[in-house]
C-alpha cells in the first residue's frame, strides 16, 4: 500500500460575504489563512486548524451594511504514531458576540466649536502677553522716574 501523503497548502480559507475591494479598509483579520504550506515528512501526522470565528458588520457613511465575518486560527501538527488515520481537521467555534464597525464624521458643530476654541484661545494668549508687557513697561517707567 502506498502511505498517504498530507502535504497540503490552504489558498484562501473566507466565511461570509467577499469583501472584495474593502477588505483593506475594514480592520480586523478576514483572511488569515492564506497560502498555509504545511510540508511534514512524516505521512502519519493529523493537521488540525482550530478556527475562531466572530461574526462582523460593517456600515459605511451611506448606511450600507456588510455583514462578514472574521477569524483566527491556531494550527497544530501531531503525529498519530499509527493509533488513528491521519487527517486534516478544520474545527470551528462560532463566536456569540458580533462585532460592528460604523464610519462616522464629526458632525459640522465640532468643526466650528474647535475653531472658536482656537481663536479663543489665541486671544486669552494675546491678552496675558498685552498685559504683561504693560505691567513690565509700568514698573520699569516707575523704576526709572
Amino acid at each position: 500500500m502506498d502511505q498517504i501523503n498530507f502535504q497540503h497548502i490552504v489558498h484562501e480559507l473566507e466565511f461570509g460575504h467577499s469583501l472584495g475591494a474593502q477588505r483593506n479598509k475594514i480592520p480586523g483579520s478576514y483572511n488569515a489563512i492564506t497560502s498555509v504550506i504545511h510540508d511534514t515528512n512524516d505521512p502519519t501526522s493529523n493537521h488540525e486548524y482550530i478556527i475562531k470565528i466572530v461574526p462582523t458588520i460593517y456600515e459605511d457613511l451611506k448606511g450600507k451594511k456588510l455583514a462578514a465575518y472574521q477569524y483566527t486560527y491556531a494550527y497544530k501538527g501531531q503525529p498519530t504514531y499509527g493509533q488513528m488515520i491521519p487527517a486534516i481537521w478544520f474545527k470551528y467555534d462560532l463566536t456569540p458576540i458580533t462585532v460592528k464597525y460604523m464610519e462616522s464624521r464629526a458632525p459640522f458643530y465640532t468643526f466650528l466649536t474647535t475653531i472658536c476654541a482656537i481663536v479663543g484661545g489665541t486671544f486669552t494668549v494675546a491678552g496675558i502677553i498685552d498685559a504683561l508687557t504693560f505691567s513690565a513697561s509700568e514698573m520699569l517707567r516707575k523704576k526709572l522716574s
